[in-house]
């Protein structure tokens, strides 16, 4: 019954951060889908505007060949080379016109096109350009005798969808500024934006290359079970739900990494618990006490890292190795340097 009450109450601790991470992604996936339609938009908008474009180009490259077969099926006129070169040569005035053929039963009679320095050249069925081509046959006295054909460059018109595709650009930027800057006000007023933060600080201040932080969920000390690779926070929180304890290790590393504050409850045990140690150490060299000598040496060595008191940490060690060492020489030395390094730190604790 006991084990039972215990599952449904971890269940009801876990309801609202499941809540929290399915709003979470959900807020995400709004962001995503918005990105993207407005994307698939703007391309639409591109390729319809393409298309708008090609189109216009085709039946204006078919209507300028209709005027021309006109002008050249006028009954003033002689169908002519001369004739035909004339008329030719003023459709090529307009600047969007890229080539314009005269062609007869006979073969061709006139023929013009741009080259690379856009001036007219004879027509040598070479055609290098995107260009859209407008055919309309060529009609005297009511039969058909040729055709005339003109081609029109779409350089004017690139001009145009560059625009388009600026103007699309900016649209998307804008709508992908609101759209993130929207999500990032949820983020906020949710509070993930403050837990990132702690996150990013707690790395940039090495806290999570520190032992005591790091390996906070792997050190069990005999009161908890180890984990895998999930923050410490929430494994201590899960492990404490499921099987509770009077003392959570993890739970307590956990929070001695997100407060600063709770150093100085540790630098307070430190002070009260070594108050007296240099008095104790000096009596236990004196009366020859090798073993006790060794056992507050671990204590210090095993207590000095907590407040990050390194010179302490390497004096505790090497009296530990001198007293263990029958012919060391300098035992003396190092037990004086232990005791010099722990009352600078009394001290430095006040």
């Amino acid at each position: 019954m006991t084990e039972k009450c215990c599952k449904v109450f971890a269940r009801k601790q876990d309801m609202p951060r499941i809540a929290h991470c399915t709003r979470r992604w959900l807020a995400l996936a709004v962001w995503a889908g918005g990105m993207l339609l407005f994307l698939l938009l703007g391309l639409w908008s591109l390729h319809s505007s393409r298309q708008d474009v090609e189109n216009r180009l085709s039946s204006e490259a078919g209507r300028m060949a209709a005027q021309l077969a006109a002008l050249l099926s006028l009954p003033a006129w002689e169908l002519d080379e001369l004739t035909a070169r004339t008329i030719v040569m003023a459709a090529l005035e307009d600047d969007s016109i890229y080539a314009v053929k005269v062609q007869t039963q006979q073969g061709m009679l006139e023929g013009q096109r741009r080259n690379y320095q856009w001036e007219p050249v004879p027509w040598d069925d070479e055609i290098p350009e995107n260009t859209v081509q407008g055919m309309n046959p060529l009609k005297m006295e009511g039969r058909s005798v040729g055709s005339v054909e003109v081609y029109l460059s779409p350089r004017l018109s690139e001009e145009e969808l560059a625009l388009a595709a600026r103007r699309e650009v900016w649209r998307f930027g804008l709508a992908a500024l609101f759209l993130t800057g929207s999500l990032w006000l949820l983020l906020w007023q949710w509070g993930d934006l403050a837990r990132v933060r702690r996150l990013l600080a707690r790395r940039l201040e090495g806290r999570d290359t520190d032992p005591a932080c790091g390996n906070a969920g792997k050190l069990t000390l005999g009161l908890g079970t180890p984990t895998g690779d999930d923050p410490p926070a929430a494994r201590a929180a899960e492990a404490a739900i499921r099987a509770p304890v009077a003392v959570n290790p993890s739970l307590g590393r956990s929070f001695q990494c997100k407060h600063r504050e709770a150093w100085q409850v540790t630098a307070g045990l430190f002070r009260q618990t070594f108050a007296s140690a240099p008095a104790v150490l000096s009596r236990l060299y004196d009366e020859g006490e090798t073993a006790a000598l060794c056992r507050l040496g671990q204590m210090l060595e095993k207590a000095a890292p907590c407040l990050g008191a390194v010179r302490l940490t390497e004096a505790a060690r090497h009296m530990q190795a001198a007293l263990n060492d029958p012919q060391c020489e300098t035992t003396a030395l190092a037990v004086e340097e232990c005791l010099t390094a722990l009352e600078e730190v009394l001290a430095a604790l006040g």
